[in-house]
């Protein structure tokens, strides 16, 4: 059950990210003209990381309030792959690094919306799209029997957010270049 809601969800959220795109892109000119720098070729970066960081916020928000109304009550749920871990300490961790990931996808996501076509777009975009499912799937480590598969789940995300901060140095770094 998990895995479909979570293949819906993932392409639902994909899907929503490039009409987010979109609908940015088309107001680019218009946001570019009220920034403190309007010819700054880093706008688009600063508005996808802004435009992340909105995302994660709902996103965080959606995740984390379900949960603790779950929590109203007598009793502390445990995580069962973990079972010395509360599932809520385990979720506010996993919120966590699930807010830093959409900040870090909706930059990348940008960068390769905005290159289309071209093959390094495409990699971009698949880049974001396969990551997030990889995230999503290894949260379901945390309700597994596996042994400690909390810290896999997280160690998962972690890697990713690893991956995709060096993805978007090299993309600012070489437009820093092309600036200079």
């Amino acid at each position: 059950m998990h895995f479909v809601s979570i293949t819906y969800s993932v392409a639902i959220q994909e899907i929503c990210r490039w009409c987010f795109y979109l609908l940015l892109h088309r107001a680019e000119s218009g946001l570019n003209t009220v920034s403190a720098n309007p010819k700054s070729p880093f706008n688009r970066s600063i508005f996808s990381f802004v435009s992340g960081f909105g995302y994660a916020l709902m996103s965080a928000l959606v995740g984390y309030i379900s949960l603790l109304v779950e929590s109203i009550g007598p009793g502390v749920m445990m995580c069962p792959s973990c079972p010395r871990a509360t599932l809520y300490f385990i979720s506010a961790f996993t919120t966590s690094l699930f807010s830093l990931l959409h900040m870090v996808w909706m930059m990348i996501a940008f960068e390769g919306f905005s290159e289309l076509p071209k093959t390094k777009g495409w990699l971009k975009v698949l880049w974001v799209i396969v990551s997030h499912y990889g995230a999503s799937f290894a949260t379901t480590l945390n309700s597994s029997s596996v042994n400690n598969g909390c810290i896999y789940s997280i160690l998962i995300s972690l890697c990713i957010i690893a991956i995709s901060c060096y993805i978007i140095v090299v993309s600012l770094k070489s437009r820093f270049r092309l600036q200079h």
